[in-house]
C-alpha cells in the first residue's frame, strides 16, 4: 500500500471519534499507535483529560485543557507525515537510539553507510570514507568524548559514581520522530525523518559548576549538522559558561549554519523569567542572529505556564524580542527505563522547542528549498494567536503545523 493511499484510508471526518472515547474538535489523520490517545499537544478535545504519566505502572494525572489549544498535527499529516530525505539534528547529552519506536529514523550517513571498496562495512573500518573529518560517523558523533557513538550513557545527573541512559533527549527525539502509525507506542510530529545525533554533554557537574567545555563542543556539532545535510537543529538546552570568548564561538558556529540556511531552534527556558532584560539574558536564546527560533511553552489552556517551587514561581521565560514563538509542553512520548524501550509524558520548553521542530521538519518534507530565515518566518507568520500571548512572545501565537504546511504547499 502507497503512502498516499494510507493517508486516505486514515483521513477522518468532522465527526470522528478519538481512541479515548471522545468526540475530535476537527477532522484529521489519527494514527493506530496505542499512546496516541495522550498526545494531547497533537491532538486537544478540551475539558477534564487524564493520561498517563508513564506506560511502566498506573500513574494517572488529570489535566485541564481547552479544545484546539493543540499544534494542528492530525490536520498537518493529511498534506504529509514526514520524509527520510529531511535531516534533523539534535544536540543534546546522548540518545537512546535502540529505542523500538526510533531506531526506523535515525540518520544514516550515506558516505559511511555500506560496504568499502574492500568489501568491509564503512559504518566500522575505522576510516573516514567521506573525507569530513569524522571516523565512522554513521549517526553522527559524540562530541563529549570524541567518538562515533552518540550513545545515551552519561554520568547519571550531578552523581559521578552512577552511569545510567539520559531520558532528556529520549522524548524530544520521540516528540520530532517516532514512527507513526505502526502500532507501537506513539507517533512523532513526522513518522518518517532523519534523526541526526550530536552529543555533546556526558551529565556529571556539581551544583555551582559549569561545563566550561559545553559551549566549544556545541560549536563543533552545529558545525558538523550544517555540514552534512541538516537543515533545522534542536538544541533543548542552553549554556552556562558565560565567557565572552566561549560566547562568540557558540555564535559564530551558528552564524556559519546560518550562511548554509541552518534554522537554529532552542527553548526558551523553564525559569519564568522576562530574557528580554539584560541581567536575566540567556544564550543562545538571546543571540541576534536571524537563525535562531526560540520557543516558550504554553499550558493546555493557551496560557503561559507558570508554577510554584518552594517560594519561586517559575514557568516559561518570555520576551517580545527573544522568544519567538510558542508550543504546548506536556507530551507524552518516548523514553528509557532500565535500558528498554518505555514511554512517558514529558513538560518544559525542552518539550515545546522539539515540538516546533518537528514541525519545522514536516514543512520541509513539503517544500525542502526553505532557507533558515524563510522557515522561521513562515513558521512564526502561519502560529495560531492567543491572547495570553500578546506582549509575551513576538509572533503572539502558537505553532500551528496544518497552517504552516498548507503555506509551504503554496
Amino acid at each position: 500500500m502507497t503512502l498516499h493511499r494510507l493517508i486516505a484510508l486514515l483521513a477522518l471526518p468532522a465527526a470522528a471519534v478519538l481512541a479515548s472515547g471522545q468526540p475530535s474538535p476537527r477532522p484529521g489523520v489519527v494514527p493506530n499507535d496505542p499512546f496516541f490517545k495522550y498526545q494531547l499537544t497533537f491532538l486537544n478535545p478540551g475539558g477534564r483529560l487524564t493520561v498517563e504519566r508513564t506506560s511502566i505502572k498506573p500513574s494517572p494525572v488529570t489535566l485541564e485543557a481547552k479544545a484546539g489549544i493543540d499544534c494542528g498535527v492530525t490536520r498537518a499529516w493529511a498534506v504529509s507525515v514526514g520524509s527520510r530525505r529531511v535531516v534533523a539534528a539534535l544536540l543534546d547529552d546522548g540518545f537512546f537510539y535502540g529505542h523500538e519506536d526510533l531506531q526506523g529514523n535515525i540518520w544514516a550517513n550515506p558516505g559511511e553507510s555500506g560496504p568499502d571498496a574492500t568489501g568491509h562495512a564503512k559504518e566500522t573500518n575505522r576510516a573516514d570514507d567521506d573525507g569530513n573529518g569524522y571516523v565512522d560517523d554513521v549517526m553522527g558523533w559524540d562530541f563529549a568524548f570524541d567518538d562515533p557513538d552518540p550513545d545515551a550513557y552519561v554520568y547519571d545527573g550531578k552523581r559521578r559514581d552512577r552511569i545510567q541512559p539520559y531520558w532528556h533527549s529520549i522524548s524530544a527525539m520521540g516528540i520530532i520522530g517516532a514512527r507513526g502509525n505502526n502500532g507501537l507506542g506513539v507517533a512523532g510530529v513526522n513518522w518518517e525523518v532523519s534523526l541526526m545525533l550530536l552529543k555533546i554533554g556526558a551529565q556529571g557537574i556539581g551544583d555551582g559548576e559549569a561545563d566550561a567545555l559545553r559551549p566549544g563542543r556545541t560549536a563543533k556539532a552545529i558545525r558538523y549538522a550544517a555540514d552534512n545535510g541538516a537543515k533545522v537543529i534542536n538544541w533543548s538546552g542552553f549554556v552556562s559558561d558565560p565567557a565572552p570568548e566561549a560566547l562568540a564561538e557558540l555564535r559564530a558556529a551558528i552564524a556559519y549554519a546560518g550562511s548554509k540556511g541552518v534554522l537554529l531552534i532552542v527553548g526558551a527556558g523553564n525559569s519564568g523569567l522576562d530574557i528580554d532584560r539584560p541581567e536575566n539574558a540567556t544564550y543562545p536564546a538571546c543571540f541576534d542572529l536571524d537563525n535562531i527560533l526560540t520557543v516558550g511553552m504554553i499550558d493546555l489552556t493557551g496560557e503561559l505556564v507558570r508554577y510554584t517551587a518552594g517560594d519561586r514561581v517559575l514557568g516559561s521565560n518570555y520576551g517580545v524580542r527573544n522568544v519567538d514563538i510558542a508550543a504546548p509542553d506536556e507530551t507524552f512520548t518516548t523514553d528509557v527505563e532500565n535500558g528498554r524501550s518505555t514511554y512517558r509524558l514529558a513538560a518544559g520548553t525542552s518539550s515545546s522547542a522539539p515540538l516546533v521542530t518537528g514541525i519545522a521538519a514536516l514543512a520541509l518534507s513539503v517544500d525542502p528549498s526553505l532557507d533558515a530565515v524563510s522557515l522561521k518566518k513562515l513558521l512564526m507568520e502561519t502560529a495560531a494567536p492567543l491572547p495570553g500571548l500578546a506582549g509575551k512572545v513576538k509572533c503572539g501565537g502558537m505553532v500551528d503545523a496544518h497552517r504552516a504546511l498548507l503555506e509551504a504547499k503554496r
